[in-house]
């Protein structure tokens, strides 16, 4: 039995409002979302799960009739899903009520379901959330029968409000496979056997490294499990460690230059480090204007240890200086004080 897992499309999003690639990335989703579809038609999957937060919020009719049509596409694929966290099945909500393709199975309850497929000798059990949060372990005490049949468990979860777990809990369960969403990482937490897909796509520039889907074959309660990128977009970490000895355009020359050499679908999330040097205050504004780069965060330490300072000269002005500045609010000014401060009392 060949399938395909995917999980938090979160179709409907917009990410990076403001950015000029703003309007690419609401279509990313759509883009990998339909490239699934294409590729479970092309290796003519059995069974495409899809563990939670298709959408992104409470889906539109307009749009359901357009995942519909996709799913028209693969009338020889059974398509198993539920609803998760973010796209949560309201009590108004036309998500639960709409008319599926006849290959389409929507395991709406909240408490565990199960659709048996007899022609691809599969069974798949899952719930979906009908409240934004679900903090109860509802995964505990299940028990898949051991018989002929492949047995998924197609899940959501993993936090404290959004059905927790632990890995112990799935030991004597006898799934074949348990196919989980929420968390945007794509990991196997037991080889080929419990498996997160992550997000099909970063949905947050912190959502950092490679997204896609799994695609696996269940053979006799025997699996493979393999991961498949999909790259529309990718958002990579970029460390950049300030120095006194660093100039500030250096720092920015480096920085448009790695980034000009990167794969287009690259997108950086930079963070700077080291000690705090005033001189290149305007830094963070600088790489935040340099192209495709998303999010600049300012991790810069004071160029002295003030900790050890403050055990040294704790009565002396300079220890009675970092205490007073470490009280008030930590923004520009409150840095260029404490960091001239220390140094001309230093110097003394």
């Amino acid at each position: 039995m060949k399938f395909i897992h995917i999980a938090d499309v979160h179709l409907g999003a917009k990410p990076d409002k403001g950015k000029p690639w703003a309007k690419s990335r609401e279509e990313h989703s759509w883009q990998a979302f339909i490239d699934v579809v294409t590729k479970a038609k092309e290796e003519n999957a059995d069974l495409l799960l899809i563990a939670g937060n298709l959408y992104h919020r409470q889906p539109l009719l307009k749009e359901l009739k357009e995942v519909n049509l996709q799913f028209a596409r693969i009338p020889h694929t059974q398509v198993v899903m539920i609803a998760g966290s973010c796209d949560y099945l309201s009590a108004n909500s036309c998500y639960s009520s709409f008319p599926w393709e006849k290959n389409v199975h929507f395991l709406k309850e909240e408490t565990i379901r199960c659709i048996e497929l007899p022609d691809i000798q599969t069974r798949v059990y899952g719930l979906s959330y009908q409240h934004r949060e679900i903090p109860r372990p509802l995964y505990q005490g299940l028990k898949a029968p051991r018989d002929s049949f492949t047995n998924i468990l197609l899940a959501h979860g993993g936090d404290e409000e959004h059905i927790p777990f632990q890995i112990s809990d799935f030991r004597d369960m006898d799934f074949d496979y348990v196919a989980f969403g929420h968390l945007t990482k794509p990991m196997q937490l037991v080889d080929a056997k419990i498996v997160m897909a992550g997000a099909l796509q970063p949905i947050e520039s912190s959502d950092v490294g490679q997204h896609g889907y799994f695609m696996g074959e269940i053979k006799n309660h025997m699996n493979q499990v393999r991961f498949c990128p999909v790259q529309y977009c990718e958002y990579v970490p970029l460390k950049l460690k300030i120095s006194r000895e660093i100039a500030e355009d250096v720092l920015k020359k480096f920085a448009e230059d790695y980034i000009k050499k990167a794969p287009p679908h690259q997108l950086f999330r930079i963070t700077l480090t080291g000690a705090s040097n005033p001189k290149a205050h305007s830094l963070p504004q600088a790489l935040g204007r340099i192209d495709r780069v998303v999010q600049v965060l300012n991790q810069c330490q004071a160029g002295q240890d003030l900790e050890k300072l403050k055990v040294q000269h704790g009565q002396e002005i300079l220890g009675r200086y970092i205490h007073m500045l470490e009280r008030m609010p930590q923004d520009e000014i409150t840095r260029k004080a404490l960091y001239y401060g220390v140094e001309a009392l230093m110097v003394e």
